[in-house]
């Protein structure tokens, strides 16, 4: 019995741990430049530049599929439409939702850069979505 006890404690501590495998928030990769705005602000725009290219190339290879499906159902299945319509959507949610995140602190350059991390997060979150399915 105090095995198993001993056992469901190691089991319930291992599942408080934090991924360490996760990925860090933006703001935490720029965090080198915690004293200096100016390069904390471009080293958030290379990365939301960075992850705009990778959803680039995840939206190219999602639209070479939507083509695929096209040509297999022609008329029918509309997969290239569908894209071109959930991306625009995407971008006008993520936009969105990253200017509410930033109202919520009402802190000019502290807003702008919460806003910047929730497009990178949320930019790299979709290109995922996208290659993935």
């Amino acid at each position: 019995m105090l095995i198993l006890a001993a056992a469901l404690s190691v089991a319930s501590a291992q599942e408080a741990l934090p991924d360490l495998h996760a990925p860090r928030r933006p703001a935490v990769e720029c965090a080198e430049h915690v004293r200096d705005d100016d390069a904390r602000r471009d080293c958030l725009e290379d990365l939301l530049d960075n992850a705009e290219g990778g959803l680039a190339a995840a939206i190219a290879a999602a639209h070479d599929e939507a083509a695929e499906i096209d040509a297999d159902f022609p008329g029918f299945a509309n997969a290239t439409d569908r894209l071109n319509a959930a991306h625009a959507a995407w971008f006008a949610y993520r936009d969105a939702e990253c200017a509410r995140r930033a109202s919520l602190l009402l802190m000019g350059e502290d807003g702008e850069e919460l806003a910047l991390d929730c497009r990178i997060a949320l930019t790299r979150a979709r290109a995922a979505e996208l290659l993935d399915n």
